[in-house]
Parts: structure tokens; C-alpha cells; sequence
């Protein structure tokens, strides 16, 4: 990829207080105010043939699910009027899924940890309303779960509100709720928590003055720091973006989306990248000009499902789901059809 030589300072300053922005949560994975359309982050069942997602009408989350080569949703929690459903993912077996329900209250963010029951159709609390939980995945024993807590609040710089922080990696056992800290990082930023299907490997990405992915040896405790090769540099110049990293199934590959190019008004364009774990071979594997990012790796590891914003510099984000092949080749539109209120009462 070239590197454009213009303005590299300037954009590693802008770049940089992006990205603060983004990790603080000052940039929210919703602006849900009035927003109307698909959540950014949804799931793949572990066979690949549904997926889990949030979606907004008039500023209201509902949480659904729908086949993954698209077609008709199904509603599974109603549209709340306060907050919103995030980061849902499902347990092996399909049979459960874990999300967050995310709320504000006198300026100060709430993520609480749920459950959800496909059989009994009911939810409830894993940690309570104290808890911070950035995002929670299964173990592939189905039996725990690993997830990301907040340690403490902060308040934000300018006083308007307080921000979460000192993030780590917990364990948790699904029947005992015995809780078990994995990590001490105490970090600023901590996200993209992911098992490889061994459990021998625990990857995330978190910011220290540029983007960071790691994984994490659960036996023997060790970390590794996952970079790309040095002939690689990013458009945005001196500092990397890189954002939301997924493992493919065999664990030998990573996908995250990176700045591609800037737009004629000079909008940062992201684009999804994958590159070995040895930082090698970094590919560019989509091309849609738009920001792309939440890459997940279907079962096969031949294709991901993306979320593309096609209204990123804008107020309100605009959403869509993108079923693409691990070298950019095949892509197509997941057209998912959100049944009306009265379609849902007769659905229940």
C-alpha cells in the first residue's frame, strides 16, 4: 500500500485523537438518538447459518436474529425506550447468547451482562448493574465465558460525566457464576475479546498510543503482540488504526479493518485487511470506499461478515451486513427484512 508523504504530521495528530476518542467511548458504538437501522456488531452462530444483531427504530433497540444468507428477522427483545443491546454472541451449542444492555443515567454509562434463553425465550442478569462489561464471549465448552470489566470510573476531562477504565479479562462459570480474574493490564481501552476454538489462545485489541492486538497463552499466562510486517505502512502514515480484529477458525489468520484511503473531502476510508499472526502477508479485501469494520470469520474461514456505514461522516450512522470471501473476490449485500409490530405480535 503507499504511503501518502503530504500532511503526515497533521494526520497522526488527527488520527491519534481519534482514536482516543473512539476507546474512551466519547464516539459510542451506536448514536442512538433518533437512529433508525442496524446495530454495528452482530454475531455468527457456530455453524455460520444465523446471526445475531441490534436494530434501531426511532432512537429504540430491539434485539434479533435472522439467517445468515439473509431474509426474515425474528424479534427476540422488544424495543427499549432508554439504552440499547450490543454485542450479542452465541454460545456453541446455539441454545444461548450472551449480550450487553447498555444504558446512561446522570451522565454516567451503565453495561450490564445478559443471557438469553432460545428455549425458555427469557433473559437475565449476569453481573448487576455495578458491573461494567465492555463485551462477553463463550468459552468452547460452552460451560463459561470470558468477558471485559471495568475496575473504576473516571471523570471526563472536560467534567461532563464519568468514562469507565482499568479494564481487564474475567472468567466466568455459567452455573456457579464463580468469577475468576484472568488478567492485571488495568488498561484504558480493552475490546475485540476473542477464544481460539483450542482455548489455548485469548486475543483483544486495546489503545496505548496506537492500536494494539495481542494474544494471550491461558496456560502458560504469556502474551504476544501481533504486528504487521514492517514493509507495511498504513495510509493514515506514522500511526496504525487498526480496529475490531477477528481470528479465523484455524487461528492463523487475523481480519481488522484499517484506514484505506481519505475521501475528496477528506473522510478517512476503512477498509478490511486480513494478515497472518506473524504479521505477514497483510491483503486489502474490501473496496467499498465507506468505513467497513466488525470483521467476523464464518466457519469455513472462507468468508466474513462485515458491517459496512455508508454514512460515516454523517450525524446518523447507516449500517449494512456484507457476506464477503477471504480474498475479496465474491461479496454480496445480507438483505435482512425487520417484520412490523403487528407481524411480531403474530409471530409470538
Amino acid at each position: 500500500m503507499s504511503l501518502k508523504k503530504k500532511n503526515i504530521i497533521f494526520l497522526s495528530i488527527v488520527v491519534t485523537a481519534f482514536a482516543l476518542l473512539y476507546w474512551t467511548g466519547t464516539f459510542a458504538e451506536e448514536n442512538s438518538n433518533k437512529q433508525t437501522g442496524f446495530g454495528r456488531s452482530p454475531a455468527l452462530s457456530a455453524n455460520g447459518e444465523e446471526m445475531a444483531f441490534s436494530y434501531y427504530k426511532e432512537g429504540e433497540s430491539g434485539l434479533y436474529t435472522a439467517p445468515a444468507s439473509g431474509g426474515e428477522a425474528k424479534q427476540l427483545l422488544p424495543p427499549q425506550t432508554v439504552g440499547s443491546y450490543a454485542r450479542p454472541a452465541y454460545s456453541p451449542d446455539g441454545k444461548k447468547l450472551l449480550y450487553i444492555k447498555e444504558w446512561e443515567e446522570e451522565e454516567k454509562p451503565y453495561n450490564q451482562l445478559m443471557i438469553y434463553d432460545f428455549e425458555t425465550e427469557q433473559s437475565e442478569p449476569l453481573k448487576g448493574t455495578d458491573h461494567y462489561i465492555q463485551e462477553a464471549v463463550f468459552a468452547p465448552d460452552g460451560e463459561h465465558i470470558f468477558f471485559i470489566k471495568a475496575g473504576s470510573y473516571v471523570e471526563n476531562y472536560y467534567g461532563d460525566g464519568e468514562s469507565p477504565q482499568d479494564f481487564d479479562i474475567y472468567k466466568m462459570n455459567l452455573e456457579s457464576k464463580e468469577t475468576k480474574r484472568i488478567t492485571k493490564f488495568n488498561l484504558y481501552s480493552l475490546s475485540s475479546l476473542q477464544v481460539t476454538d483450542d482455548e489455548k489462545y485469548l486475543t483483544y485489541s486495546f489503545y496505548n498510543e496506537k492500536d494494539v492486538i495481542q494474544r494471550l497463552n491461558l496456560k502458560n499466562k504469556n502474551t504476544e503482540t501481533i504486528s504487521s510486517e514492517p514493509q507495511y505502512e498504513s495510509d493514515t502514515g506514522e500511526v496504525s488504526v487498526v480496529g475490531s480484529p477477528a481470528i479465523s477458525p484455524d487461528g492463523n489468520t487475523i481480519a481488522f479493518s484499517e484506514v484505506a484511503d481519505t475521501s475528496d473531502i477528506g473522510t478517512f476510508q476503512y477498509e478490511v485487511f486480513t494478515m497472518n499472526t506473524n504479521g505477514k502477508d497483510v491483503e486489502q479485501i474490501t473496496n467499498f470506499h465507506e468505513h467497513v469494520t466488525e470483521p467476523v470469520f464464518f466457519p469455513n474461514g472462507e468468508e466474513l461478515l462485515v458491517t459496512v456505514d455508508q454514512n460515516f461522516a454523517g450525524r446518523q450512522t447507516d449500517y449494512e451486513y456484507w457476506r464477503i470471501s477471504d480474498n475479496g473476490n465474491e461479496q454480496k449485500q445480507i438483505i435482512i427484512k425487520i417484520p412490523d409490530q403487528s407481524q411480531q405480535e403474530e409471530m409470538k
